[in-house]
């Protein structure tokens, strides 16, 4: 079933993503001239909660549909970095916390018909705030530490829409109930 490479370049590049048009011999011998792909970096996303088995989650304001979301903290991986190393950087830059215990819970793709990426998603447990957000050029964000009942009701009354930040927090309480 795998298909063949006949050819392929890179034809839009930027700092967060590029865009490859592949030309690709199906198993069946047929041709598809351009099969477009977005070459992403790989993700890390943590659900962290405090000694007080609060969550830490972050208000940002997000470009691409021009409003304000509610999201677990999640950044891309350092070529050649550690995944549980981006982890603990990504949660120390969005929000100053770092986790006592960082624990690599599941891996999945971000959109296997579109992008190339994987995502990693964390637990982070004991987080406690140890200094000041180091935020990126493009981020404006705010951290918001709730109880985790009152982001389960925001996630379940669809609050909560990132997909990632959904998928973690799905996991995350999957986690916490089969391991508290």
């Amino acid at each position: 079933m795998k298909w063949k490479i006949l050819n392929s370049e890179i034809v839009f590049k930027t700092n967060y993503f590029e865009i490859e048009k592949d030309k690709c011999q199906k198993s069946d011998g047929k041709i598809i001239e351009s099969y477009y792909t977005m070459n992403r970096p790989d993700v890390v996303v943590i659900a962290a909660f405090t000694k007080n088995k609060e969550v830490v989650l972050i208000k940002q304001y997000r470009h691409p549909i021009k409003d304000v979301d509610h999201e677990v903290p999640a950044g891309y991986i350092d070529e050649g970095e550690n995944i549980e190393i981006a982890a603990e950087r990504e949660l120390l830059e969005e929000t100053g916390f770092k986790a006592e215990k960082l624990i690599h819970l599941k891996t999945t793709y971000a959109s296997a018909g579109t992008m190339n990426n994987n995502v990693y998603f964390f637990i982070g447990l004991n987080a406690e705030k140890i200094q000041e957000q180091k935020l990126d050029e493009t981020e404006e964000l705010v951290v918001a530490v709730m109880k985790w009942e009152k982001a389960l009701e925001m996630f379940n009354e669809g609050k909560i829409k990132d997909m990632a930040s959904f998928a973690c927090m799905y996991i995350a309480k999957e986690y916490l109930e089969n391991n508290e």
